[in-house]
C-alpha cells in the first residue's frame, strides 16, 4: 500500500490546494503505472489518427489510378469514412485508459488500491459507453459555445450600442464608437468565457464517474458529474488553474518552445523538417507526462465532491448503499 493509500482513510473534504497536493502525491507514488497508462492511451489515439490517414491515402491512391483527380477526391472521401472507424476506436481506448488513472487515484484514497490490470478489466466492458460519452460531451461543449456566443452577441452588442450612443452624445461620435465597440467586445468575450467555464466545470469529472461507479452509463455519468459539481464551480476553477500552472513549465519545453523555433526557421529546409519531427515527438511526450496529473486531479476531486455532498463512507458504500466492489 502506498503512502497515499495509507492516508486515504484520514482524508475528509479537501480545499483546492489539498486536492492538487494529493493528486501530485499520487502521481509521484504511482508514476510508472500512471505514465504507462498515459503512454498506452496516447498510442491508441495516435494509432486511430494514423489508421484514418492510411485509409484516406490508400483509397485516394486507388481512386487516382482509376479516375485521376476526381477519382482521388472520391477515394479520399471514402477513405475518410472508412478511417473514421479506427479513429473512433482509438479515441474510445484513449478515453477509457486515461480514466483508469482517475479510478486508481480514487481507490488509493479510500484505501482500496487496485492494480492497473484489475482497473482496466473493470473499465474495458464500457468502451462503447466511453465513446458515447465523448460524443455527448462534444455536443454539450458545442451547445455551450453556440449558446454563449449568441448570448454574448446579444448582450455585448446591446451594451456596446447603448454605450456608443450615450458617449457620442456626451463627447463625440469617434470616442463613443471606439468605447462602445471595446466595451461590447469585452462583455461579449466575458459572457462566452463564463459559459464555457461553467459547462466545463459541471462536466469535468464525467469520465471518472463512468470508470468508478459500476451502474453508470454515458448519460448517467454526465448527470452524476452535474450533480456532484453543484455549488463547486469556483473550487473546481481554482483546482484547474493550479494544475495548469504546475504543468506549464513542462508544456513550455515540450510544446511552446519548439513551436516558436518552427516559426523562426525557413519552412523549406531540412532543419525545419527535423525540428518539426522533434517538435511532434516532444509534444506527445509532454502530453503523456501531464495527462496522469489531470486524471489524478479528477480522481481526487471526485473523492472530495462525494465527501462534501454525500458524507458517505466511500470505502464501503455506493449510491444505492451497496459496496463499491459490486460487479467488480
Amino acid at each position: 500500500m502506498t503512502s497515499s493509500a495509507q492516508q486515504g482513510s484520514q482524508l475528509g473534504p479537501l480545499n483546492p490546494g489539498d486536492v492538487v497536493s494529493a493528486a501530485l502525491r499520487l502521481y509521484k507514488d504511482r508514476f510508472k503505472t500512471f505514465f504507462n497508462l498515459a503512454a498506452l492511451a496516447t498510442l491508441w489515439f495516435v494509432g486511430g489518427i494514423f489508421g484514418m490517414g492510411l485509409a484516406i491515402a490508400i483509397l485516394a491512391g486507388i481512386g487516382a489510378g482509376v479516375g485521376n483527380e476526381v477519382g482521388a477526391v472520391i477515394g479520399g472521401l471514402l477513405g475518410a469514412l472508412v478511417g473514421f472507424a479506427p479513429l473512433l476506436y482509438g479515441s474510445a481506448k484513449y478515453y477509457a485508459l486515461s480514466s483508469v488513472i482517475g479510478r486508481l487515484s480514487f481507490r488509493e484514497l479510500i484505501s482500496q488500491p487496485e492494480t492497473a490490470l484489475d482497473a482496466r478489466r473493470q473499465v474495458a466492458p464500457r468502451l462503447g459507453q466511453f465513446l458515447f460519452l465523448g460524443f455527448l460531451l462534444l455536443l454539450a461543449y458545442v451547445a455551450a459555445y453556440l449558446g454563449g456566443a449568441l448570448l454574448a452577441l446579444i448582450a455585448g452588442g446591446s451594451i456596446g450600442f447603448l454605450t456608443a450612443g450615450i458617449l457620442s452624445a456626451l463627447i463625440n461620435e469617434t470616442v463613443g464608437g471606439v468605447m462602445g465597440i471595446f466595451l461590447g467586445v469585452l462583455i461579449g468575450l466575458g459572457i462566452l468565457l463564463i459559459a464555457l467555464i461553467w459547462i466545463a466545470s459541471r462536466l469535468f469529472i464525467s469520465e471518472v464517474v463512468l470508470a468508478i461507479e459500476p451502474q453508470s452509463d454515458a448519460g448517467g455519468s454526465m448527470g452524476r458529474s452535474w450533480e456532484l459539481t453543484k455549488d463547486s464551480i469556483l473550487r473546481i476553477q481554482v483546482v484547474f488553474l493550479a494544475t495548469f500552472l504546475i504543468q506549464l513549465p513542462i508544456l513550455s519545453v515540450t510544446n511552446y518552445v519548439p513551436s516558436i523555433l518552427l516559426e523562426l526557421l525557413p519552412a523549406d529546409g531540412v532543419v525545419y523538417g527535423i525540428t518539426a519531427m522533434l517538435s511532434l515527438v516532444l509534444s506527445l511526450v509532454g502530453s503523456i507526462v501531464v495527462l496522469p496529473l489531470w486524471q489524478a486531479v479528477k480522481g481526487v476531486l471526485y473523492y472530495d465532491l462525494r465527501s462534501r455532498r454525500e458524507g458517505l463512507d466511500l470505502a464501503l458504500r455506493h449510491d444505492d448503499g451497496q459496496g463499491l466492489d459490486e460487479g467488480m
